[in-house]
């Protein structure tokens, strides 16, 4: 018996794009919301921060990013050889970019552990996201 190689479909809808982002942001959401939750039961001072008083304002600069991660990726499938090499080597700039204002900027009851809690919440919605969108995108490209 001889088997045909057929080459993977190697292109992602628009539909599917917006099935992959919509999963992607509710895991990212979810996972951050619940880490936030449990370094405030930790942590109860670090509520004081700004950026962690509000689990609404947390899930809202949770799911920008992942949307506009979610686009950026299917633009990349589009134009790009090696697009998940490409996300993955943004996506780390971004992240890295996305943790220094959290030391930086001059907000009220900035510590060294509430600005460190709200880093660590980066890279737990980077982790999510990236892994999330890359699992989604190679799942329909190798249906």
């Amino acid at each position: 018996m001889t088997m045909i190689n057929t080459p993977a479909n190697t292109q992602v809808n628009q539909n599917q794009w917006v099935r992959i982002g919509m999963v992607t942001a509710l895991a990212s959401i979810i996972t951050v919301l619940v880490v936030q939750a449990v370094a405030i039961a930790i942590w109860p001072d670090i509520v004081l921060f700004k950026p962690l008083d509000s689990y609404a304002r947390t899930a809202l600069f949770t799911l920008v990013p992942a949307v506009g991660a979610t686009g950026l990726f299917a633009w990349l499938t589009r134009r790009r050889m090696n697009p998940v090499t490409d996300f993955l080597k943004i996506s780390a700039v971004v992240l890295i970019l996305s943790i220094i204002p959290d030391y930086l900027l001059p907000v009220e009851h900035k510590t060294f552990l509430a600005s460190s809690v709200t880093a660590f919440l980066h890279v737990v919605a980077a982790i999510v996201t990236v892994s999330t969108l890359v699992a989604g995108y190679r799942r329909q490209t190798h249906a």
